[in-house]
């Protein structure tokens, strides 16, 4: 069957615009009293007058959804002529305290393909605290007051929301930056590059917290390693704005790691160089490593030196833990041909020892490997991220490795994750 896709790699950049702005443009743009107080006005075949006054704004954030209610009060006149006889007049809050309401909505936040803040509202019940029961030929005059006041709220947030179209635009650009940098090839040494390959942006849900709104920028990538010249190729344009669902606050790439025999092999030989091995009383050492390997094995050339002077031969499987993030050697196989044939009786003893030294020589080639990959990630990734995100990656290693033993060299295969930090000012 054909193997799974390899899922998209992911990068997310913390957002946050405050909403001190919006506060500020709605209170000002929605006007402190409304009403026709010095004419008349026909609603519905009534002559009507109304004043309305409102207190201050008040505007949470729970989620994507802003809650905007203002408290009003107001008074209503009212006549009708019936049958060209006689008129009648009605009237509340005149001559007596105020009515009260409290009208409001509830607004829905979210993001346009063109990276504007698209705004859906939805009214909130009316709630009137001492409702005008006055009426007329079986009208209710009150509505007038809650038609308007939802008219010049509705129309003031959309002013308000406007205030955001600076930091929009901001996010917009961090995104086309962010777009281009991730095309450039990542420089890994030894010819090796490393080509993110950016697939889409998006932004997250949006989240309010306090006097803030929260989202994540993210962009997908499908990583590849090359090895040979510096790849080149035509930039690709920022793409429409897509929907993120966050799973975790986390990098993640989906990277391989390649460890090369000739350079493994040089990497082992100079940690076990001078490091002698004590066997039963017996100083020993291990030279001249030589790595291969094929299917899923790989196999060691070695010379020994010391009281068990010789060469020796090991094959294993080579197992990857990513909790340890260490190499294992499973299923050891040992040929032994000692300069001293007495020796050779000493194979089972020592063989342990040999491939205890030989794993810890492996897993720091593979920790200065991974060290090195993260140091050039960061590098670039660094580049990408706003002035106020700290980009750690000090956490960087493999999960769900998969190992590869070619004719070249070992490849490890997995997700690599590390941390992002958002720094207060």
């Amino acid at each position: 069957g054909r193997q799974p896709a390899t899922p998209p790699s992911i990068i997310e950049i913390p957002l946050r615009l405050p909403l001190d702005p919006l506060i500020k443009a709605a209170e000002k743009a929605l006007p402190q009293q409304a009403g026709n107080w010095r004419t008349w006005k026909d609603w519905h075949g009534i002559k009507s007058q109304y004043r309305a006054w409102r207190g201050p704004l008040g505007i949470t954030v729970a989620g994507d959804v802003l809650v905007v209610q203002a408290h009003i009060r107001y008074w209503i006149r009212a006549q009708k002529r019936l049958l060209d006889t006689f008129t009648l007049k009605g009237s509340c809050g005149v001559d007596e305290a105020p009515r009260q309401a409290v009208i409001g909505m509830r607004v829905r936040l979210g993001w346009g393909p063109d990276w504007t803040l698209r705004p859906g509202f939805q009214l909130l019940p009316t709630r009137f605290l001492d409702r005008c029961e006055m009426t007329l030929a079986n009208i209710d005059v009150t509505s007038l007051v809650e038609k308007e006041f939802r008219k010049q709220m509705q129309d003031s947030l959309r002013v308000a929301l406007q205030k955001f179209e600076p930091d929009m635009h901001a996010i917009q650009q961090q995104a086309q930056r962010s777009w281009s940098l991730l095309q450039e090839p990542v420089a890994l040494g030894q010819e090796h590059w490393l080509l993110l390959r950016p697939m889409a942006v998006a932004l997250s849900r949006i989240t309010g917290r306090g006097q803030f709104i929260d989202t994540q920028l993210a962009l997908t990538l499908r990583p590849q390693l090359l090895t040979g010249p510096e790849p080149d190729g035509k930039l690709l344009p920022l793409p429409p704005l897509g929907h993120y669902y966050p799973h975790s606050d986390a990098l993640n790439l989906q990277l391989g790691v390649d460890l090369d025999y000739a350079t493994l092999s040089r990497h082992i030989s100079a940690s076990l160089a001078g490091q002698p091995l004590v066997i039963k009383d017996r100083m020993a050492g291990i030279r001249d490593i030589v790595l291969s390997g094929s299917g899923t094995n790989i196999k060691a050339q070695l010379e020994l030196s010391g009281d068990i002077a010789g060469s020796a031969e090991l094959q294993a499987s080579v197992v990857y833990d990513a909790e340890e993030q260490q190499l294992h050697l499973h299923d050891l196989i040992f040929d032994y041909a000692a300069d001293d044939p007495a020796m050779g009786l000493l194979a089972e003893v020592f063989h342990e020892p040999v491939r205890q030294a030989l794993e810890v020589a492996a897993n720091q080639a593979l920790s200065l490997q991974l060290e090195h990959l993260a140091e050039r990630l960061g590098s670039v990734l660094q580049k990408i991220t706003p002035a106020d995100v700290k980009l750690d990656m000090s956490a960087l290693h493999l999960r769900s490795a998969q190992i590869d033993i070619t004719p070249q060299g070992i490849r490890l295969d997995g997700s690599a994750s590390g941390r992002v930090q958002l720094l207060i000012r």
